[in-house]
C-alpha cells in the first residue's frame, strides 16, 4: 500500500516537473534598461557592477534570465514610458509615466570626503560653506535646497562634469573637501594617475540621506517576481556576497 501511494506521489511530482521544466524554458528575458557606465553601479557595457549583478541574481532566484542594455537616462525613460522594456533600474518614483516600482534594492550615499590628515569638522551641509569644494556637474541642482544654498554663496565652490577631476584635486591637496556618492568616490581613487598618492587616509562625513534606488517595471506580476528574489538573495547570503565583491568601493 506504501508503495503503491509513492508511486502515486513520485507520478504526481514528473507531471508537475514536466509542466514547470518546459515553460522556464520558454520564458522570454526580461530586458532590463540601466544608464551608461558608472562604475562601481554599472560596468563593462552593461554586464556587471553592483545595480546590475543585484538585478541579475534577484531574477535568477525566481527563474528568470536577465538582458541588460545600456541606455541614457533621458532615452531608458521615453522607452520606459512607451512601454517597450520589461525593467528600468535605478529610478525613483518621481519620474512620472506608469510603472510598477520594485522595493529598494541598493542605496546611494552622497557625502563630503576630506583627507583625515586636515581633521576638518563637517557635520552638516551648511560646514562646507568653510572648505574649498569639488563636486559633480549639477550637484548644486540634485542634492537639496540646503547643499545649492552653499553653493550659490560659495567662492571657492567648482562643480566639474568629469568627476575623477575631483579625486585628483583632493589627493594632490588643491582642494579640502570632495562631493559625490560614496562609491564612486572611493572608484575614482583607484584611476588616478599612479604618480598621484591616493595611500593618504580620507575621512567620510555622511551629512547627506540615503538614496535608495529602485527598479520600474511594466508589469505588476514581473515586479512581484523580483521583489521575491530580491528577498531571497537577501536572505540566503547572495546578496551579501555582491556587496563584498565590489568592497574596495564602499
Amino acid at each position: 500500500m506504501r508503495r503503491q501511494s509513492l508511486r502515486v506521489v513520485l507520478a504526481a511530482l514528473v507531471g508537475v516537473l514536466g509542466i514547470v521544466l518546459p515553460l522556464r524554458g520558454q520564458a522570454q528575458p526580461v530586458t532590463v534598461a540601466m544608464g551608461l557606465n558608472k562604475p562601481p553601479y554599472v560596468m563593462d557595457g552593461g554586464t556587471s557592477g553592483l545595480e546590475v549583478d543585484i538585478a541579475r541574481e534577484a531574477l535568477a532566484a525566481v527563474g528568470l534570465t536577465m538582458r541588460p542594455q545600456q541606455l541614457p537616462p533621458a532615452r531608458g525613460l521615453m522607452l520606459h514610458r512607451a512601454g517597450q522594456l520589461d525593467a528600468l533600474l535605478s529610478v525613483d518614483e518621481g519620474i512620472g509615466g506608469d510603472g510598477y516600482f520594485s522595493e529598494p534594492y541598493i542605496n546611494y550615499q552622497n557625502v563630503a570626503m576630506s583627507l583625515s590628515a586636515n581633521k576638518l569638522s563637517i557635520k552638516r551641509i551648511e560646514d562646507l560653506s568653510s572648505y574649498s569644494v569639488a563636486a559633480f556637474q549639477n550637484a548644486s541642482m540634485i542634492l537639496g535646497e540646503r547643499f545649492a544654498a552653499v553653493a550659490r554663496g560659495h567662492a571657492r565652490y567648482q562643480e566639474y562634469p568629469q568627476q575623477v577631476i575631483q579625486n585628483n584635486l583632493l589627493f594632490t591637496e588643491r582642494v579640502d573637501v570632495i562631493v559625490g556618492d560614496k562609491r564612486i568616490l572611493h572608484y575614482l581613487s583607484s584611476q588616478l594617475d599612479v604618480k598621484v598618492d591616493v595611500s593618504k587616509p580620507v575621512t567620510v562625513h555622511p551629512i547627506f540621506p540615503l538614496s535608495p534606488r529602485k527598479a520600474v517595471f511594466k508589469d505588476a506580476a514581473l515586479r512581484d517576481q523580483f521583489n521575491t528574489g530580491l528577498k531571497l538573495i537577501q536572505a540566503n547570503g547572495v546578496y551579501d556576497g555582491i556587496l563584498k565583491k565590489y568592497a574596495n568601493f564602499q
